[in-house]
């Protein structure tokens, strides 16, 4: 009789181990107790009015818990992907954890006031942490964070920090109802970076760029750039701009007026609609397509004027040290008129497409990942009939308004 290798039987004894530990093992997020969404939904609204809301409106606790079970279901999808192990969601975790604590000790002491010699003393000792948080906040960020952003960051960081440290003192984060607004925080940033790391995942092929840009004419950037040029020549040839405007102009606004846009001044438009226009003469049109965030344009100013500056409507109050406010210069102001032939689609319907993808992914892990919810949830609200809303199953109790919170 040959006998099985060692090795062989060990190997199967360990796969056999780990699938029975896997099935044992169940997420924090495989149930979303009625229990918690009551003292969750206390813990994230302090204003009872809002609360009062979610009390009497049906329709809203259920929409609570149908958002709150796909979160719930994506952030089972995220353990199991590792997410909760990166430094980015510890990172992010903690600052948020940090920002409510601070906040519920600004509601708890209202009168007192954090001085800047305490907050500056925080961030003399943990300078090392705000290096870390700046790395966090700017690891998306194209544009290189300025001294004056840093700056703006250490005082709010500082100040949030020291906060959170007086409200651990107090016991705050010791409260049931903060290690449950913890648990729904954790849920929706678990979500929320799974959710990213989807769309990164996935990116349109060569094939279906052009089958959708076959399909959809107008949002090839190449072909609306060719019907904005022999517009453009049609007026150059002396044809009514109000015409061509009223008939191919993509700005429903301004096409019933044949393009028209009225008298405005410098800082109302876009800086590259703006610039073209105000660099025109009166009676001038632009003798090349302008490219703004819209799409191309053809523009035509019809007049130019120094208009009077507005009294403002009553004298605002001098405070300490301010000095009566200077009258406004007379503005500069154009009226103009223009064709627009929109780009917006061709810009966007790439990352919508990707979008699509990424939410028929999502959907599918909702389904996969099994959340046990309730039906409706209670939500303690001192303004109101006590018999509102529900448990587990529909099951009704009494709340007391004055009970403690």
């Amino acid at each position: 009789m040959k006998r099985k290798p060692v090795l062989f039987i060990l190997l199967v004894a360990g796969v056999v181990a780990a699938q029975s530990c896997k099935s044992l093992f169940k997420s924090d997020y495989a149930q979303l107790r009625a229990a918690d969404l009551t003292a969750f939904v206390e813990a994230k609204y302090s204003d009872e009015m809002i609360r009062s809301q979610i009390a009497q409106n049906e329709m809203v606790r259920k929409k609570f818990i149908d958002d709150y079970k796909r979160t719930f279901a994506l952030a089972q999808a995220a353990e199991d992907a590792g997410v909760h192990k990166s430094d980015e969601f510890k990172g992010i975790l903690e600052f948020l954890v940090e920002q409510q604590l601070a906040t519920k000790y600004i509601e708890r002491n209202p009168d007192v006031i954090l001085s800047k010699e305490e907050w500056e003393a925080y961030y003399a000792s943990h300078k090392d942490q705000f290096d870390a948080h700046i790395k966090l906040i700017t690891a998306n960020i194209e544009q290189p964070i300025t001294d004056q952003q840093k700056e703006q960051q250490r005082e709010v960081w500082s100040q949030m920090k020291a906060r959170a440290e007086k409200a651990r003192q107090a016991g705050l984060d010791k409260e049931s109802g903060f290690a449950v607004f913890v648990k729904f925080v954790k849920a929706d940033l678990l979500a929320g970076l799974y959710a990213r790391s989807v769309q990164k995942k996935h990116k349109l092929t060569d094939d279906e760029k052009k089958k959708y840009l076959a399909e959809n004419p107008g949002a090839d950037p190449d072909k609306q750039k060719e019907k904005a040029q022999a517009l453009l020549e049609r007026v150059k040839k002396g044809e009514s701009f109000e015409k061509i405007a009223s008939e191919f102009s993509d700005d429903s606004v301004s096409k019933a007026n044949g393009g028209d846009l009225g008298w405005f001044p410098k800082g109302r438009m876009d800086p590259a609609f703006e610039a073209a226009a105000f660099a025109l003469r009166k009676g001038q049109t632009s003798g090349d397509l302008v490219k703004s965030r819209y799409g191309y344009h053809i523009i035509r100013v019809e007049d130019r004027r120094m208009a009077p500056p507005k009294a403002p409507a009553s004298p605002a109050p001098q405070g300490p040290g301010q000095t009566p406010e200077r009258s406004q210069e007379p503005k500069e102001e154009v009226h103009a008129r223009h064709i627009l032939i929109d780009t917006t689609e061709s810009e966007k319907f790439e990352s919508r497409l990707i979008m699509d993808k990424v939410k028929r992914d999502l959907e599918d892990v909702a389904l996969k990942y099994t959340v046990d919810a309730p039906t409706d949830f209670m939500v303690n609200s001192a303004g109101l009939n006590p018999h509102r809303g529900g448990g587990q199953g529909g099951s009704m109790r009494e709340i007391n308004p004055g009970e403690s919170k």
